[in-house]
């Protein structure tokens, strides 16, 4: 199953998950809208087969079997309780009598997995991380980042034409929930002259000199590069619970970029927003998350069919590992720091970043 926000690189997973259960004896199943389609009264899911595991799916964005984000805080909002919700998962489970789940989502789908091992252990979970904010620990890159960045960069590139035309800032504003990953590589990836990311604190001040030192020296525009998190003195997000439940909810982001485009013309400098938005989920899937996407299929069924299951599959110092899922969770979201890589490459090109 594929769980919350879809992104590139969902249908490499499941077209190679099908291939190597095939080759074991396998019957693979799809679960359709993630947990739902499991937990249902009526199991909603499609037979994998050659005809709909073909190599287009390589290339295709989305998820075949569809995925979900709004199923869990539903449920619980219906007056279900957790304890409820697992029930009904273990029940799909046990009368499918299933050899092995694999689970593709990330870090809210971790804690579900995790509540759901729990006392249960002899479930055979695997969970395969993806999402484009690359933000689940101890895995280098996770499904999705790599396209969600082409995308991002090419929007940056072709806005910056227009901002040479007309003599502007422009404010890009890119997804990422809390962490910066998205803005920072596709920031230093596109030539970014300022990178405003959740981690790290700014001064709007500085980023106003730094917008009028790109103009005194030498060019004729401004690109901003803006973490969809990111707040400011007078803009804060908004916190949504789910009956009163706050991990199976999420923050709604309000306009930052455009928040940002009120304080630039401040300077007398015209500027405008963009907001990329969903387009980071879509897009041609990137060779990267073909490649990777592959690998976790691939493995994922190989974990299942040895018994060695409640793991999570991640890509490190390019070796494809799996750690148990109850130590993911005791640090399960990753952040930038001062000391990565691409945040020292981002301060010597002279970008500003915030106060690091």
């Amino acid at each position: 199953m594929t769980s919350g926000g879809d992104c590139s690189g969902l249908n490499s997973i499941i077209r190679a998950a099908f291939i190597r259960t095939k080759g074991l004896g396998y019957e693979l199943f799809g679960f359709k809208h993630g947990l739902r389609g499991l937990a249902s009264k009526n199991p909603e899911y499609v037979v994998l087969d050659d005809k709909n595991c073909d190599e287009s799916m390589l290339s295709t964005a989305g998820s075949l079997i569809c995925s979900d984000t709004v199923w869990m805080s539903s449920t619980i909002e219906s007056g279900k309780t957790i304890d409820d919700i697992k029930k009904m998962i273990y029940k799909g489970y046990e009368d499918l009598s299933l050899s092995g789940l694999i689970c593709v989502g990330g870090d809210g789908s971790l804690c579900l997995i995790n509540e759901l091992l729990i006392g249960n252990e002899e479930l055979k979970i695997v969970v395969v991380p993806k999402t484009i904010d690359n933000d689940v620990n101890n895995t280098d890159f996770s499904i999705g980042f790599y396209t969600a960045l082409e995308i991002v960069v090419e929007a940056i590139e072709n806005v910056r034409s227009t901002a040479k035309s007309h003599e502007r800032v422009m404010v890009v504003e890119v997804m990422g929930r809390d962490a910066g990953f998205i803005a920072m590589y596709a920031g230093i990836a596109s030539g970014a002259d300022i990178i405003l990311v959740p981690e790290f604190e700014y001064d709007i001040e500085k980023v106003k000199q730094k917008v009028m030192h790109c103009f005194k020296n030498g060019k004729n525009y401004c690109i901003v590069v803006v973490s969809e998190s990111v707040e400011a003195k007078d803009f804060k997000h908004d916190e949504e619970f789910v009956n009163g439940v706050m991990k199976y909810s999420h923050l709604t982001y309000k306009g930052i970029g455009q928040h940002l485009v009120s304080l630039i013309k401040e300077t007398g400098l015209e500027s405008r927003c963009i907001t990329l938005g969903h387009t980071q989920r879509g897009g041609r899937t990137s060779i990267n998350d073909r490649l990777l996407g592959t690998l976790f299929g691939i493995e994922a069924v190989n974990l299942i069919d040895r018994g060695d299951c409640g793991k999570l599959l991640i890509f490190s110092g390019n070796r494809l590992k799996s750690i148990n899922v109850v130590d993911a969770m005791r640090d399960v979201n990753k952040f930038l720091t001062i000391d990565d890589e691409c945040v020292k490459a981002a301060k010597a090109l002279g970008v500003y970043v915030g106060e690091v």
